[in-house]
């Protein structure tokens, strides 16, 4: 019994994570916000986690479980995982430079 124990404690303890992260290369535009959603029965479907304030898209998105996000995949036995959503908005567009710009790295037009 103690050998289970043993085994049980030791495969808890060893949960796997999950992360997806996006970086657009867009400039960044304020502080980064957070959101929770969740997965249903295994991955088949998602709540809704983006974020329709950003008007010019995003800059940077990170998904991850949550800390408690394992136990309560257990729990449910997979057919609940809560998902954290960090994301930044990117800035708006610049404003196109007027005239011919040099660049020595250019290369001419054929």
């Amino acid at each position: 019994m103690a050998r289970l124990m043993t085994c049980v404690l030791l495969l808890m303890s060893l949960p796997g994570c999950f992360r997806m992260s996006l970086r657009s290369g867009a400039p960044r535009e304020g502080a980064p916000r957070e959101q929770t959603g969740f997965s249903l029965v295994a991955g088949l479907t998602t709540s809704n986690v983006t974020a329709p304030e950003c008007r010019h898209g995003f800059s940077r998105v990170d998904v991850s479980w949550p800390w408690w996000g394992p136990a309560v995949f257990a729990v449910t036995f997979g057919i609940v995982a809560p998902l954290r959503t960090e994301y930044v908005c990117a800035e708006g567009p610049v404003a196109p430079v007027s005239g011919p710009v040099d660049s020595p790295d250019s290369h001419p037009q054929l």
